[in-house]
C-alpha cells in the first residue's frame, strides 16, 4: 500500500488504541504533574504527543454521534480538558478556593484573589509559580494526585453510565468549569464538575492547611524582625 496507509495501521491505530485506556491516562497525567513540578510546562510537552491521538478520539464519538451510532471512547481531548483539568494542570480549583476562603496567610489569602479569575478559565499559573507548587515538597503531593483521581473518578462515572460519554464537541479548553460539562455531557457532566471540584478542595486541603500555617509562622516572623528593626532606629 502507501505511505499514508502503513502509518495508520503500525503507528497511529495502536497508539490511539493505547491513548484511550484509564492506565494510559494515568502515565501521562503523572508525567505531566512530575514536569510541572520541576518548572517544565507539562501540559504543553504532553499535549504535543497526546492531543494528535485525543483528537482523534473526539473526532470517532462525534462521527458515531452525527451517525446516530453508539458513542465508543471515554478517554477524549474533552475528558481530558474537562474532567481532569478542573481549573488547569493539577486540579487546582479546589486549592483556589481554599486559598480564596480558608486561607490565614495574608499571602495565600492576596494570591486566592489574584488567580479565581484565571483560574475560573483553567488558567493557574498564578498558583503554580506563585504559592508555589514548583519545587515544594508538600503541595507536588496532592498535584500529582488530584488529576489522577479525577481521571478515575470521570472513567467511573462515564463506564457505568451516570455520566454521558462526551459528545465530540470540541470546546475550547478556557471553557469555565461546570459549563464545560454541561456543553460536552449534559447536566449530568455538569454535576460530575461540581462534584470534582468539592473532590479537589478535599484532596488539597489537608496539604493547604500544612503550608498555609507555615506562611502564617513566616508572616509572623518577618512582622516582628520589621518591629525589632524599627524600635532600634527609634532608639
Amino acid at each position: 500500500g502507501d505511505v499514508q496507509t502503513f502509518i495508520f495501521n503500525n503507528l497511529q491505530t495502536p497508539l490511539t488504541a493505547l491513548g484511550s485506556t484509564l492506565p494510559a491516562t494515568i502515565v501521562v497525567l503523572l508525567i505531566e504533574g512530575i514536569l510541572w513540578s520541576f518548572g517544565l510546562h507539562g501540559a504543553n510537552i504532553v499535549g504535543s504527543v497526546m492531543s494528535p491521538i485525543w483528537l482523534t478520539l473526539t473526532a470517532e464519538n462525534a462521527t458515531a454521534l452525527a451517525a446516530g451510532d453508539v458513542i465508543p471512547n471515554i478517554v477524549t481531548s474533552q475528558f481530558y480538558n474537562n474532567f481532569i483539568k478542573i481549573g488547569g494542570s493539577g486540579a487546582t480549583f479546589g486549592l483556589c478556593l481554599l486559598l480564596l476562603f480558608a486561607a490565614k496567610s495574608k499571602q495565600f489569602k492576596a494570591l486566592g484573589k489574584l488567580s479565581i479569575g484565571p483560574e475560573i478559565f483553567t488558567i493557574n499559573e498564578s498558583i503554580i509559580f506563585g504559592m508555589p507548587i514548583v519545587l515544594n515538597p508538600i503541595m507536588i503531593v496532592p498535584f500529582l494526585l488530584a488529576p489522577i483521581i479525577m481521571g478515575v473518578v470521570a472513567f467511573f462515572a462515564m463506564s457505568t453510565g451516570l455520566v454521558p460519554y462526551t459528545n465530540g464537541v470540541n470546546i475550547p479548553w478556557t471553557t469555565p468549569p461546570i459549563i464545560a460539562g454541561f456543553l460536552v455531557s449534559g447536566w449530568r457532566g455538569a454535576v460530575l464538575n461540581i462534584v470534582q471540584i468539592a473532590l479537589s478542595a478535599a484532596i488539597y486541603f489537608p496539604f493547604f492547611k500544612i503550608a498555609d500555617n507555615l506562611a502564617v509562622k513566616q508572616e509572623l516572623e518577618n512582622d516582628e524582625e520589621v518591629q525589632h528593626q524599627m524600635d532600634a532606629v527609634e532608639a
